[in-house]
């Protein structure tokens, strides 16, 4: 098992665009990081300079003890994985398999036998004399994989490895893996656009942006505690519900309601206190409806735009009474079974119906002016 160590990396392309900011990064040995941000955030340019596909401008690569900065690519044992799975269509899955250890001259007993153990290894034994166009999406991520560990390599690189599978088949896949790089034991670099596979699979998640580091931590740290509303908004089911907001005479005021600031827990009371211009986000999931006169509450007024039924939860859109009435919000509200019938928290409910919601003080995430966090939140650093 080996460490990655990402020293002031750095990328750009002509006319001086940055397409990755110095970057700073440690991935533990065994560790597996997932790197997220939209399209254009520099997630695979940033797998591309680690396996040596593009060199780059400035910083250091150190993988275990070497320094692979300058190495060529076949030199510094990291195998890449992209969402193409680029198998040989004309070899067998056997001979796709032994296709890098052919390349290194190795003997064909052993050959045969590393085929054997990694085909066991990923449920690919019955598929070996089959051709990649006799294969499912899934069976040729497997051969993909398969190839990849192989090599014995020393880093996994993967690039979008599922986005070309359906959601039931990424589901299954992204356990296969996840499961595979724990028995192996290797370092793994992930990048994904999916939120929710960051978020199942990391131990770390990096989010990207423009080329810049967001925020790093495990996933259910970043989802309680935001660097910024970037990241909020980035990592979780569906985005918050931002409301802008002010601070005046010891009172909390947005969305058209306000609350006493000696209501809030303390750290994040003493943060807020004499600002004049806040953002707070409200993670829809962490709505309730409110059906008690408790004063600690933050509550939020609106009426039913529509409804959304997921199995036994709703996401309700509303528009709030006062503040912002033009901007459509978001509740996902849980069901409860009773019996055979299925009766909802929110039943009765209907299109123009008013909505009483409320979440509780410390669930608010609260942002500066510049969408920085504030208060009890902040993330992890590099």
């Amino acid at each position: 098992m080996h460490k990655l160590v990402l020293r002031s990396v750095s990328k750009g392309y002509a006319k001086g665009t940055a397409v990755l900011k110095p970057f700073d990064l440690v991935a533990q040995s065994g560790e597996l990081i997932v790197l997220v941000g939209p399209s254009g955030c520099g997630k695979s340019t940033l797998l591309k300079l680690i396996a040596g596909l593009e060199k780059v401008d400035g910083g250091q690569i150190l993988l275990g003890e070497r320094d692979i900065t300058d190495i060529e690519p076949r030199h510094r044992k990291i195998a890449m994985v992209f969402q193409n799975y680029a198998l040989y269509p004309h070899l067998t899955v056997r001979e796709n398999l032994a296709y890098p250890l052919r390349r290194q001259k190795m003997r064909a007993a052993e050959i045969d036998g590393k085929v054997i153990e990694v085909a066991n290894q990923l449920r690919l034994e019955e598929l070996l004399d089959r051709r990649p166009s006799q294969l499912s999406g899934g069976q040729k991520q497997r051969v993909a994989m398969g190839r990849a560990i192989i090599r014995e390599p020393d880093l996994f690189l993967l690039d979008e490895p599922l986005s070309n599978l359906d959601a039931a088949l990424r589901t299954h896949v992204r356990g296969e893996i996840r499961d595979l790089q724990r028995r192996l034991g290797t370092t793994m670099i992930y990048v994904t656009h999916d939120q929710v596979e960051a978020q199942t699979l990391a131990d770390r998640v990096v989010i990207l942006r423009d080329g810049e580091v967001q925020q790093v931590g495990p996933p259910r740290e970043i989802y309680r505690r935001p660097a910024n509303i970037f990241a909020a908004a980035f990592l979780g089911a569906a985005p918050p519900n931002f409301l802008a907001g002010r601070v005046t005479a010891n009172r909390l005021e947005m969305g058209g309601a306000s609350v006493s600031l000696a209501d809030l827990p303390g750290e994040c009371r003493t943060a807020l206190a004499g600002r004049e211009q806040i953002y707070a986000g409200l993670r829809p999931e962490a709505l309730y409806r409110v059906t008690d006169a408790r004063q600690s509450v933050f509550r939020l007024t609106g009426h039913v735009v529509r409804r959304e039924i997921i199995g036994n939860s709703q996401h309700v859109y509303f528009r709030g009474e006062a503040g912002s009435p033009d901007m459509t919000r978001l509740a996902a509200l849980a069901g409860r079974h009773m019996t055979d019938e299925l009766v909802w928290t929110t039943e009765n409910l209907d299109t123009d119906d008013t909505l009483e919601l409320g979440i509780r003080l410390e669930d608010i995430l609260f942002f500066d002016a510049d969408g920085h966090a504030i208060g009890t939140h902040g993330g992890d650093s590099l």
